[in-house]
C-alpha cells in the first residue's frame, strides 16, 4: 500500500452532520495513546474519515471532556495498528485537520532513547529533528515554486511553553530541546545506526515526526511533540528487562489523560509567541498565493 492509497478497511461514517468548528486543538497519537482515547480521554461524539486531495485521512475522533472539545487522530489507524510509520498518509492527516479548523497540534510520540540520561518513562519536549527518512511524501507543494520555509525553531514555541507549564504542574520530570532522529522504519535501528545517530547528536529515535512537523508548518499550524520514552536503543542504557520496561512505559502513558486535559485548558490561554500562523506570509505578500490554503496546491 502506498502512502497515497485509500485504505478500504477504515470506517467511512458519521452518526450525524458534524460541526466543522468542533475545536482548534488536535492531538495526533500513536497506538498506546489512541487506546487511552477509546477508554479514558473523554467521550467520542463522532468519527470522521476525511477525503483530501492527497487521499483518505486516518479516522479523526471528535471528543469531549467536561465541556472541552478536541480531536484525536490516530496515526496508525482506528482499532488497531494497521499502518506502520513509513506508510502513514501524513499529508492527508494534516490537511484534514486544517480543513476542520485546527490551529494547534500536540503530537504524542513514544521514541527510544539514545542516551542513558533519558530514561524509560521520561517525558521529553524535543527541540530539533534529524530527518533520516527516504521514501515519504514530504511536502504539499510538489512541482510548485513555494515552500522554501525556515525550520528555526523546528517546533512551535507557543505550544512548547504551554507543554512545559503543564508538565511542571504535575511534577513530571521533563527534558527539553532533545534532538529526535526520524528513521524510515518499519524495522528498528541496527547497532551501527544507533552509533551513527549518537555521533550526529541525536538523543531520541523514532519514526513519526517527519514529515508531519514540516507539513504542519506548510499549512501554518502550530505543532509540537511530547515524547514519552518507551525503550533504550540498541547498546544504550543499562540492563532493563522487558517487564520493567513495560512497567515504566505504562506508568508514563497512564499520566497522559490528565496531561491532555490540562493542555486543553492551558493552550487557549497561552498567547501566540510564534510565527507558525504566518509561515507562508512571504508568498502572500508577493501575491504568489492568497489566504485560502486550498488554492496553494492548484
Amino acid at each position: 500500500m502506498t502512502p497515497e492509497s485509500k485504505p478500504d478497511a477504515f470506517p467511512q461514517l458519521l452518526s450525524r452532520a458534524y460541526e466543522e468548528q468542533h475545536s482548534e486543538i488536535a492531538f495526533i497519537a500513536g497506538g498506546k495513546v489512541y487506546r487511552l482515547a477509546r477508554q479514558r480521554l473523554g467521550t467520542i461524539t463522532d468519527m470522521l474519515v476525511k477525503e483530501t486531495p492527497f487521499g483518505c485521512s486516518m479516522p479523526i475522533l471528535f471528543m469531549e471532556h467536561q465541556g472541552r472539545r478536541f480531536y484525536v487522530l490516530p496515526r496508525h489507524g482506528e482499532g488497531q495498528y494497521r499502518v506502520s510509520a513509513p506508510f502513514v498518509n501524513y499529508r492527508a492527516n494534516v490537511w484534514a485537520l486544517k480543513e476542520l479548523g485546527v490551529r494547534r497540534i500536540i503530537a504524542w510520540t513514544g521514541p527510544g532513547s539514545l542516551t542513558p540520561s533519558l530514561e524509560i518513562g521520561d517525558f521529553v519536549l524535543p527541540g530539533d529533528l534529524l530527518d533520516m527518512t527516504r521514501n515519504r511524501s514530504r511536502t504539499f507543494f510538489e512541482n510548485k515554486g513555494i515552500g522554501l520555509l525556515r525550520q528555526e525553531p523546528v517546533f512551535c514555541p507557543t505550544l512548547e511553553k504551554a507543554s512545559e507549564s503543564v508538565l511542571g504542574e504535575y511534577g513530571t520530570p521533563v527534558a527539553s530541546g532533545a534532538v529526535y532522529a526520524v528513521m524510515e522504519g518499519p524495522r528498528l535501528e541496527t547497532p551501527a545506526e544507533v552509533k551513527m545517530l549518537r555521533q550526529l547528536g541525536a538523543e531520541l529515535v523514532g519514526m513519526t515526526l517527519a514529515p508531519e512537523a514540516f507539513l504542519a508548518r506548510e499549512l501554518e499550524i502550530c505543532y509540537h511533540p511530547i515524547a514519552y520514552v518507551t525503550a533504550f536503543a540498541e547498546g544504550v542504557g543499562g540492563e532493563v528487562d522487558d517487564t520493567e520496561r513495560r512497567k515504566r512505559s505504562d506508568e508514563a502513558v497512564n499520566r497522559i489523560p490528565e496531561i491532555t486535559w490540562s493542555l486543553l485548558d492551558a493552550i487557549p490561554d497561552t498567547p501566540f509567541a510564534c510565527s507558525c500562523q504566518d509561515a507562508m506570509l512571504r508568498y502572500k505578500q508577493r501575491g504568489v498565493i492568497g489566504d485560502d490554503f486550498h488554492e496553494w496546491i492548484d
